[in-house]
């Protein structure tokens, strides 16, 4: 906390903005999420209601949402000085743009304002809105205002003291520095946590777009390779739009989860607008990209997107098939791969991959389900501890697929075409399967993270085997 006050503020009644300053998140942006998510279709309907104004839809968010006041970020730091402010008899009111009703709910658990003000139907109280009730209220007398954002500007102005909350250091040029002011749970560069959101270290995963090209002996032709080096671009601008539009779709479930609670959006570090804009912005780029390559590719980038949507909204809460979902993910990367080189994928590279991938989802959820708290399921998903087991039974056993699926490949008709000495494949299946016991020994030692297709670029033994099995490829040509 900085501050710059006197003892004479501190008697002045204390108005405070909810979203974003009291809380982390903003409860419009928050309420549209959980709508979408119970129905996306309601997308159509918000847009209607917005037509009518923002009053108009926080109104009718307020009426469809219900909001766990425990599930939502608060700003600890402001939180415990209005504690403290209230002990010490100051008069303390919540006034915010969000909703009278849903204001409600937030403010009488707390205990600590003498009362709210929210927005109506008709009248969003935001900005001068919010400073022609403030004086109102106050009959013109001197106040300290609360805020986090540039619409709370014309209300600083007119406040007798600052009070700065969670916001850019760039606002401060809009205040005198003259007037008394304190500043709370300062922001980060907040790029930084759009950047951790994004999850760029999972783009490794689309390198499985280069694998066709490489198995068909294609990858030193420049025409090729600079079309799926351009998938690729795509697949990593599509990766991230999806993962932050499935951290704004599983906000709730995140929040009670152990790790994913620390993510961006989930944690309030990154304002829920931003991601819905960035989201946005990156598909929108992912697929003007892909204009540029074969237009199969542009169809299975449009596949991949709905599968993730149908993912988010639906396929992930039901027990084996979010598996099976999440293994075609790497399969439809693989035929993008052969599409934007003009390759084919082999049905021995599809299958391989079904059963390899489905295993490794299968892992992933071990992991979750060992480190999970919950004694019920995984909050947003259809297992519960009793499942560890079969779980753990059903991966082993389609790893262990993938490893035969590509010992059958060595003997296929189409590899004889294709390597001098196939037979010299035979490392490739020792080195496999000594990655994927390691995955599943390291899970069993609780050392594994949550997502175990990262094990390959992490894992020092793991980049070893990978590297040994490039070049046996490269012998065996």
């Amino acid at each position: 906390m900085t501050e710059n006050t006197s003892t004479a503020s501190e008697a002045l009644p204390l108005f405070v903005d909810l979203d974003g300053t009291l809380i982390k998140t903003d409860l419009m942006f928050e309420s549209i999420c959980v709508l979408i998510k119970r129905n996306p279709f309601s997308l159509i309907v918000i847009a209607i209601w917005l037509l009518q104004g923002r009053a108009f839809l926080k109104a009718r968010l307020a009426e469809q949402v219900d909001l766990n006041i425990s599930q939502v970020p608060f700003n600890v730091e402001f939180l415990s000085f209005l504690g403290k402010e209230k002990r010490n008899g100051r008069r303390l009111i919540l006034i915010s743009a969000a909703n009278q009703s849903a204001l409600r709910k937030f403010a009488e658990p707390l205990q600590l304002f003498a009362t709210c003000i929210g927005s109506d139907e008709q009248i969003n109280l935001k900005a001068k809105a919010k400073l022609k009730r403030i004086k109102e209220m106050n009959n013109g007398k001197p106040f300290s205002y609360a805020g986090n954002s540039k619409a709370d500007v014309p209300v600083w102005k007119a406040a007798a003291e600052v009070i700065r909350v969670n916001c850019s250091s760039s606002l401060a040029r809009h205040i005198s520095e003259t007037k008394p002011s304190r500043e709370f749970d300062q922001s980060g560069l907040r790029i930084r946590f759009l950047w951790q959101a994004m999850r760029p270290h999972q783009w490794a995963k689309n390198g499985l777009l280069f694998i066709p090209l490489t198995l068909a002996h294609q990858i030193t032709d420049f025409h090729r390779l600079l079309h799926t080096f351009v998938g690729f671009i795509c697949f990593c601008l599509m990766a991230s739009s999806v993962y932050l539009s499935n951290d704004l779709m599983d906000l709730k479930s995140d929040r009670l989860h152990s790790t994913k609670r620390k993510r961006p959006l989930a944690a309030g570090t990154l304002p829920i607008q931003t991601g819905i804009a960035v989201a946005v912005i990156l598909l929108l780029a992912a697929f003007a990209l892909a204009h540029l390559q074969p237009g199969d590719f542009i169809v299975i980038l449009f596949s991949y997107w709905m599968l993730t949507v149908l993912y988010s909204v639906l396929l992930k809460r039901f027990f084996l098939l979010d598996l099976m979902t999440l293994a075609s993910f790497y399969s439809l990367r693989l035929e993008a791969g052969a599409q934007a080189a003009e390759v084919s994928a082999s049905v021995w590279l599809l299958g391989f991959s079904m059963a390899l991938f489905f295993g490794l989802a299968a892992l992933k959820r071990v992991i979750e389900l060992s480190k999970s708290s919950h004694a019920a399921e995984l909050p947003g998903r259809a297992y519960a501890r009793g499942d560890l087991n079969s779980i753990a039974m059903l991966g082993i056993f389609a790893c262990a697929c993938s490893v035969l699926v590509f010992i059958f490949y060595i003997y296929a008709e189409e590899t004889k075409a294709l390597y001098r000495s196939p037979e010299l494949l035979w490392p490739i299946a020792g080195l496999l399967g000594g990655i994927l016991f390691r995955a599943w020994w390291l899970t069993r030692q609780g050392a594994l993270s949550e997502d175990p297709v990262l094990l390959a670029v992490t894992d020092r033994p793991s980049q070893v085997a990978i590297a040994l099995m490039f070049l046996v490829l490269w012998f065996a040509i």
